[in-house]
């Protein structure tokens, strides 16, 4: 997701969670490190718009493993 400026707060947040869930449960380390990217890129974006950051790990179990936002 290149525009994370267009999703909702819900989906951000999804998002964020799928990406955690994606990079904790990813064999390789290039994956895993794509995924780590991609929910820094969320979290900066749920801080511009002054929302909480859900803790890492916890939304790495809330999450998909290559759910929606996930890379």
């Amino acid at each position: 997701m290149n525009n994370v400026t267009i999703l909702t707060d819900v989906e951000l947040v999804e998002y964020y969670e799928n990406a955690a869930a994606t990079d904790c449960g990813s064999i390789g380390h290039t994956k895993g490190s794509m995924n780590e990217t991609a929910a820094k890129k969320y979290a900066a974006e749920l801080v511009k718009r002054e929302l909480p950051i859900p803790d890492y790990y916890t939304a790495a179990e809330k999450g998909v493993y290559n759910g929606e936002g996930s890379v």
